[in-house]
C-alpha cells in the first residue's frame, strides 16, 4: 500500500539537457535567462523536480590547448574589428536585465573549453550536488566574460570549483591531464549528429529543443508545457 501512494504522489519530472560552450556569447545570455526560468518555475510550480543536465559543445572543436589570442581571433572569425564591435554592442544590450554582464576589453585569450567540459562531466559523472554544479558553470561563464580570466588554465578552473565546494587536492593535477577528454568530443559529435549545430540549446525531456538565446518567458511556457499532463 506504500508503494502505491507514493507512487501516485511523485512530483512531476522535468528533465533538461543544457549544450552550450564557455566561450559563447549567447550561451552566457542564455544560462542567465534559463536560471531566471528555473526560478520563476519552482515559484508557480514548487511540486516539479528538474534534472539539469550540462552537455559539452565546441565552438572551436580544433582550438589547441594554449587558445588564441582573443582579439585577432575575433578578427579573423567576423572579417573586422569594426564588425566585432558591433556585435559585441548587439550581446552586450541583449543580455540587459538577464544577470549576465560582459567586459570584453578583460578578456585577451579565447581558449579551449576542453578542460572546462571535462570538469563539468567529472562532476556530473561523480553525483556531486546538483546545485553546486550549476553554481560552477556560472561561475567559469562569469570569470570568463566578466573577468577575463583564462579558463583553459587548469589552476583557473580548480579554484573556481574550489569556490564552488567541488574542488580537491586532486584537482590541478587531473585537470592537467586527459581523462574524459575522449568523451567530451564524443558528446559533441553525438549532439551535433541530432542535428544541434548552434548553442545554446535547451533540450526538453529528451524531445524538444529550442535553440538559442530564448527570453526566460519563453523558456517558463516551453517546461510548462512539457510537464506531465501539460
Amino acid at each position: 500500500m506504500n508503494q502505491t501512494m507514493n507512487a501516485s504522489v511523485e512530483a512531476p519530472a522535468l528533465s533538461i539537457d543544457v549544450v552550450a560552450d564557455f566561450v559563447c556569447v549567447w550561451c552566457h545570455v542564455g544560462t542567465a535567462r534559463l536560471n531566471a526560468a528555473l526560478k520563476a518555475l519552482a515559484e508557480q510550480r514548487p511540486d516539479v523536480q528538474v534534472v539539469l543536465r550540462h552537455r559539452p559543445f565546441m565552438l572551436d572543436a580544433d582550438m589547441p590547448e594554449v587558445g588564441h589570442a582573443y582579439p585577432e581571433h575575433l578578427v579573423r572569425k567576423f572579417g573586422s574589428m569594426d564588425a566585432v564591435k558591433g556585435l559585441q554592442a548587439q550581446v552586450s544590450a541583449a543580455a540587459e536585465g538577464s544577470g549576465a554582464h560582459f567586459d570584453f576589453a578583460a578578456i585577451s585569450r579565447r581558449p579551449s573549453t576542453v578542460k572546462a567540459h571535462r570538469l563539468i562531466l567529472r562532476l556530473q559523472n561523480a553525483g556531486a550536488e546538483a546545485g553546486r554544479v550549476d553554481a560552477l558553470v556560472a561561475a567559469i561563464f562569469r570569470a570568463y566574460f566578466e573577468q577575463g580570466q583564462d579558463i583553459g588554465r587548469s589552476e583557473v578552473l580548480a579554484a573556481l570549483a574550489t569556490d564552488a565546494g567541488l574542488g580537491g587536492p586532486d584537482l590541478p593535477a587531473w585537470l592537467d591531464g586527459d581523462e574524459l577528454a575522449d568523451e567530451v568530443q564524443r558528446q559533441h559529435h553525438a549532439i551535433s549528429a541530432r542535428g544541434v549545430n548552434g548553442v545554446p540549446c535547451f533540450i526538453l525531456n529528451d524531445r524538444v529543443a529550442l535553440s538559442g538565446a530564448q527570453p526566460a518567458e519563453m523558456l517558463l511556457r516551453a517546461m510548462l508545457d512539457n510537464l506531465p499532463g501539460g
